[in-house]
């Protein structure tokens, strides 16, 4: 494992700032890719990053929003929200070169395609990535649940035939975040793992934006605590569906495990519905409902989910 590496951060929010604020704590050399208020603080004072798990620090990094400016890195942690996907893709290009490495922390099951498409398939790694952190001002990032992983893994592709394997710049990579703090781990089937995230996410993103509530609420009252299920259960049929060989206790494992952790949390989507941002629905309950559709799997809880909060899409409180 060489001393360090670059890498760039594309979409330097709560998340893409807690995992690459450790890699530039631990020396790594790091360019936030930003935009707005954040992107402005981030320049004139640096990154404020509070944790539960790495406890504070403060970094002075370098920050922009043209990512034509930056050259190629080792590295992209892609953290957009999913409705900046496009853009960001789009605009992705100069950042890659022959050995650089992709990985996705967000939500949803399609990042994983969309970039290998778009950027080539070789480059992207596959990663199920759990944190809770948020922007809690321009220039201040705060994580303050979850375990804070990052499980990698390769895909394959027609270029590097290596699905279930744990290569060589999988198991760099892996020591690499671990160095700098990270709960990271190597994974032999990482479509298993972001099928696993999915089926948390859908359900806890979903479930806290419905309720504007966090899960101790939630548990507290056995109808949500059964729609939660709910959500969970049709989720994992459909993956089931797309070929995923999902536990069949995968469900009532992932409630019980929820049950476990810290009351006051809310998912991403939750704390945008609140805050008046957009929401990520198409591509998590939203998602669900349509491929339930396409293998004739009905998904009422999810789409209860959808409809519900479809007009809060774009944002606005």
């Amino acid at each position: 494992m060489s001393s360090s590496i670059s890498v760039a951060v594309v979409g330097a929010g709560g998340t893409g700032g807690y995992y690459g604020g450790a890699l530039a704590r631990a020396g790594n050399q790091v360019t936030m890719v930003a935009r707005g208020p954040h992107l402005a603080a981030i320049r004139a004072t640096g990154l404020q990053v509070n944790t539960v798990l790495l406890g504070d620090f403060h970094l002075d990094v370098d920050a922009t929003d043209d990512m034509s400016s930056v050259g190629p890195v080792d590295l992209v942690i892609f953290a957009v929200k999913s409705y900046g996907t496009n853009v960001a893709i789009r605009d992705m290009g100069p950042l890659v070169g022959d050995d650089t490495m992709i990985i996705s922390t967000q939500n949803g099951i399609d990042s994983e395609r969309l970039l290998g498409e778009a950027l080539g398939t070789e480059h992207v790694l596959g990663c199920a990535a759990t944190v809770s952190a948020k922007i809690d001002a321009p220039g201040i990032v705060t994580q303050g649940g979850g375990p804070g992983s990052l499980v990698i893994g390769e895909m394959g592709s027609a270029d590097l035939n290596a699905q279930g394997a744990v290569t060589e710049r999988v198991n760099d990579l892996v020591e690499r975040c671990k160095a700098a703090g990270l709960a990271a781990e190597t994974h032999e089937d990482i479509v298993m793992a972001i099928w696993e995230k999915f089926i948390f996410i859908c359900a806890l993103s979903g479930m806290t934006a419905l309720t504007r509530k966090p899960i101790g609420e939630i548990f507290a009252q056995p109808s949500t605590t059964e729609m939660y299920l709910q959500v969970l259960a049709e989720v994992a049929e459909v993956g089931r569906a797309e070929g995923v060989a999902l536990p069949g206790d995968i469900a009532q494992n992932t409630l019980a495990a929820t049950q476990a952790r810290e009351p006051f949390i809310i998912g991403s989507m939750g704390h945008d519905l609140i805050a008046g941002n957009p929401i990520e629905i198409g591509l998590l309950n939203g998602r669900v409902v349509e491929l339930g559709k396409k293998h004739g799997i009905p998904t009422p809880a999810n789409f209860a989910i959808e409809a519900a909060l479809k007009p809060h899409e774009l944002g606005g409180v």
